[in-house]
């Protein structure tokens, strides 16, 4: 499961390259792009919270974590991003979220 609150509900989706550098890694890796094609707040029942968690917890009192497992977050959000115009048919997709849930769809 994973926790999310006001100030870990980010995510960002990548569109993955066709090919990779080739060769071995050892000398310090191999630059590789992925187009970052969109970021938003994935769990949309959390809002961004504007102030530090220190000024929340003077002003407002306790944080509220929402918890989600990583099933509910797929199946929430693929079909969801399927049907975004910026992805492209035949393209993988990698999303990273920052309360440390990733995954890879198909389109």
């Amino acid at each position: 499961m994973y926790k999310v609150d006001g100030w870990n509900n980010f995510c960002r989706v990548f569109e993955i390259p066709e090919e990779y550098p080739k060769g071995f890694c050892f000398d310090g890796g191999k630059l590789t792009e992925f187009y970052m094609v969109d970021w938003f707040n994935p769990i949309a029942s959390v809002p961004q919270s504007g102030v530090t968690k220190e000024v929340w917890r003077e002003k407002v009192g306790e944080i509220e974590v929402t918890e989600i497992s990583h099933e509910e977050l797929c199946d929430t959000l693929i079909p969801w991003l399927i049907r975004k115009t910026y992805i492209k048919p035949d393209k993988k997709y990698l999303v990273i979220c920052d309360f440390d849930a990733t995954f890879i769809f198909n389109s």
